[in-house]
């Protein structure tokens, strides 16, 4: 049991219900992966038995396949763009929301109390969960629906080609970024796991999952949101690398790739093999 919840927690790497969209699937995918790449046989094997043979990647996508009006808010946190600290009366009112559902879930898979269906339940909304957490607009409140409502010109192009509707910046950190880095899902994992080899990741692994939250608040606010008023995020918005990042290969991928950083260190601290 131990080492099932250690595979979970290695994982740390909607805003609005039904009109919104959360993180690529694809972005799920590497986030998943990274975690697997990363788990120990034992962790493996239970995570493999929980799942019933179905691997981290294969669920990654699950909590936007069931969403509905109540676990809606479960994906996001509203912290208001100009704050600077979390509070969870204002932001996380019985714990509805991606924090509070975090703890939540995670409580639920390290209690061998709790039956297996809804142990695996809490490991499909935690693959998930901390995948959304890592991407800047489901951390912060501008009152524009995470920047669905922004409408942007990406790299000269007003429609975004996935879509075929015009390009918002939810869409862009959705989607747009990670596409300008690696053509397919197996591309970005190569990239990531490049950045990690060459980093200590017990030091990039440090934080609790407010701080994580707080983190991907500032990344809206100083780089997400860091355009002029033509709207035009051009490839120099693209080439910026968050904060914290300055390895080439690892430009456009603080979501996956902050969410690997976080992952192995993060969930033995909970205590987990």
């Amino acid at each position: 049991m131990r080492g099932f919840i250690q595979a979970v927690l290695t994982l740390s790497l909607l805003l609005q219900w039904s009109v919104l969209h959360a993180w690529d699937s694809n972005g799920h995918a590497v986030v998943a992966i990274l975690a697997e790449e990363r788990l120990t046989p034992q962790a493996r094997s239970a995570v493999t038995t929980l799942l019933k043979g179905q691997s981290l990647m294969d669920v990654a996508s699950w909590p936007d396949q069931v969403r509905n009006k109540q676990t809606a808010p479960w994906h996001y946190v509203n912290i208001e763009i100009e704050e600077s600290r979390y509070d969870p009366a204002r932001h996380c009112l019985a714990r509805q929301c991606v924090i509070g559902q975090i703890e939540r879930f995670r409580q639920t898979l390290t209690n061998p109390s709790i039956d297996s269906v809804k142990r695996q339940k809490a490991l499909k909304y935690l693959v998930h969960f901390v995948g959304d957490l890592h991407q800047p607009l489901h951390a912060c409140q501008n009152h524009d629906r995470g920047g669905n409502d922004v409408t942007v010109e990406f790299l000269g192009q007003t429609l975004n080609p996935f879509t075929r509707k015009p390009w918002n910046l939810h869409q862009v950190w959705d989607n747009g970024l990670l596409e300008q880095y690696a053509p397919d899902v197996t591309h970005a994992v190569a990239q990531i796991d490049q950045y990690l080899a060459s980093q200590n990741e017990t030091d990039l692994a440090g934080g609790s999952v407010i701080e994580w939250a707080m983190h991907s608040h500032d990344q809206a606010r100083e780089h997400a949101y860091s355009f002029g008023a033509d709207k035009r995020l051009d490839a120099e918005y693209v080439r910026q690398a968050p904060p914290g990042y300055r390895d080439p290969t690892c430009k456009g991928w603080r979501q996956a790739g902050t969410s690997a950083q976080h992952s192995p260190h993060e969930w033995r601290g909970w205590g987990l093999v």
